[in-house]
């Protein structure tokens, strides 16, 4: 919303300054100073949108007491910027598997520890390798599977691109800013979030790579269009 206070038709700005963090987020700070005659001065909305920069009004505080009360100072915040529009954030983790899911498991690791030496349930499902196992695969009942997760968020203004939820669960068609990741491997999305701050969205997206098996798409239904961003 915004807010109305006693001053000149004309501002004058005292103080402006701005800082990045390390996400790369840009922050944007005005300071202006009103005389308190009978004229009326508007301040920006919250959410509204400067169109140089495409940076975002977040936050506006006041106050009256400059100057021994003969003007009103107001301090306006901004976020965003053309260069810092879509925030992006990659993270790894390491997960066990067991060895017979792993893609290469009967054409490479079963003779590598030797046919003889793999020891199969009555139904033929994999039980463990031997003792005699080569290649030191006695004992293996595991593999380390790399996790990869990626998340991106960004602000707009369009109500249609913040509440695109239709992909969560399902996966998802990189798009351009997605990572590079293992042939084979496709991307599932894990979640999308999004708040309302005035007549602007604050949206985040959370993604998460498979191993070179891919996803099961009988599971998670064939691949879409991921969540739009601006």
């Amino acid at each position: 919303m915004s807010a109305t206070f006693v001053g000149l038709t004309s501002l004058f700005v005292t103080e402006t300054s701005w800082e990045q963090n390390k996400e790369g987020l840009i922050t944007y700070t005005e300071k202006s100073l009103a005389s308190r005659a009978n004229v009326n001065v508007t301040t920006p909305n919250i959410g509204e949108v400067r169109s140089i920069g495409g940076i975002i009004c977040m936050a506006v505080s006041v106050n009256v007491t400059c100057q021994g009360g003969a003007f009103t100072e107001y301090t306006t915040t901004f976020q965003g910027g053309e260069d810092t529009t879509l925030q992006q954030d990659t993270s790894n983790s390491t997960g066990e598997e067991p060895i017979q899911s792993h893609k290469n498991f009967l054409t490479d690791i079963v003779p590598a520890a030797g046919e003889a030496n793999v020891v199969y349930n009555e139904d033929n499902s994999f039980r463990a390798f031997s003792k005699d196992a080569q290649n030191y695969f006695f004992g293996v009942t595991a593999y380390l599977q790399p996790n990869l997760t990626y998340k991106r968020s960004f602000n707009t203004t369009a109500t249609a691109t913040a509440t695109d939820l239709f992909a969560v669960g399902r996966i998802v068609n990189p798009s351009e800013d997605f990572p590079a990741v293992t042939s084979g491997s496709t991307w599932l999305c894990v979640g999308a979030q999004y708040t309302k701050r005035g007549s602007s969205f604050d949206v985040s997206h959370d993604f998460r790579a498979s191993g070179e098996n891919g996803w099961n798409e009988y599971i998670y239904g064939p691949p879409v269009e991921p969540p739009p961003t601006p």
